[in-house]
C-alpha cells in the first residue's frame, strides 16, 4: 500500500518503502485515523530523487544484505535473526527477534526483480525490466521515491548502500512534500472510498524450493504460530 500510494503521489519510476510496523494488521471495514498511526508511526516528508539504475540497484543489494543470510541449502536460515552463544535465535516468548528492525528492510516497486539468496552479498539482485516493460539501464538516471528519513540518509542505505556522500545528497533531491506523507495516504485513501491493497508481485526470493521450506520453519519462528 505504501508503494502504490508513493508512486501515485510523486509520479517517481521507482519506490523504495520498508515494513514500518513489524506485525500490524487492518482489518476489513472503515479506515481509522489510528489505523494509519499504526501502520506508519513515524513522521516523514516524502522526497522524490534522482539516483542511477546502478545506484537502485546497489540500495536494493544493502536492504538485502541486512535481512537475508546466504543459503547453501534449504535447512539454512533465510533471515538474519539475534543469535545466542549455541549459534541459533534467540526466543522471548517462544518468538525470535530480527537482527535489524522491520524498519530497515527496503524492497521496491515499479521494477521487477529476483533476490537470489544463495549467492554472496552484493550479488543478489537481479533487475530484469520496469514493471511496465520498460527497459531498466544501470547508467541512466531515473526517479525515486523515498521517506524524508531515508532521503536524508537514515539507515545508511543511500550513503553506505548506494555509495552517494551523505553531503550530496541533497543535491539528489527533485521534490518534497509540504506535510508528512501519512497526511497523504489519509487523503488518498479517502477519495478511493474503497481500498484493497494487494501484492504487486514484481520481485520474489530464489531458489524458490529453498524459500517455501524456510518461509514455513521462520514464520513460526517469527510469530509462533503456522503460516
Amino acid at each position: 500500500m505504501i508503494h502504490q500510494i508513493q508512486l501515485k503521489i510523486t509520479g517517481a519510476d521507482v519506490s523504495f518503502a520498508a515494513p514500518l510496523s513489524f506485525d500490524v494488521t487492518i482489518t476489513k471495514g472503515p479506515i481509522t485515523v489510528g489505523d494509519m498511526f499504526k501502520l506508519y508511526r513515524f513522521e516523514n516528508m516524502l522526497y522524490k530523487m534522482e539516483l542511477t539504475g546502478k545506484e537502485i540497484d546497489k540500495y536494493l543489494e544493502f536492504s538485502c544484505s541486512e535481512w537475508f543470510n546466504t543459503m547453501s541449502g534449504p535447512s539454512d536460515y533465510l533471515l538474519k535473526y539475534r543469535l545466542g552463544k549455541n549459534g541459533k535465535p534467540l526466543l522471548t516468548d517462544n518468538k525470535a527477534w530480527l537482527k535489524s528492525p522491520s524498519y530497515s528492510f527496503d524492497s521496491a516497486n515499479g521494477i521487477d526483480y529476483t533476490v537470489d539468496v544463495s549467492k554472496p552479498e552484493g550479488e543478489r539482485v537481479l533487475i530484469s525490466s520496469f514493471s511496465d516493460g520498460r527497459p531498466f539501464e544501470m547508467e541512466r538516471k531515473y526517479s525515486v521515491a523515498v521517506s524524508s528519513y531515508r532521503g536524508n540518509g537514515g539507515g545508511r542505505h543511500l550513503t553506505e548502500g548506494a555509495g552517494i556522500e551523505s553531503n550530496k545528497l541533497s543535491g539528489r533531491l527533485i521534490s518534497s512534500t509540504e506535510r508528512d506523507l501519512r497526511f497523504y495516504m489519509l487523503q488518498y485513501i479517502e477519495s478511493q472510498n474503497n481500498f484493497n491493497p494487494s501484492p504487486a508481485g514484481n520481485w520474489k526470493i530464489v531458489p524458490e524450493d529453498w524459500v517455501k521450506k524456510a518461509k514455513a520453519r521462520e514464520y513460526k519462528l517469527l510469530f509462533g504460530t503456522d503460516y
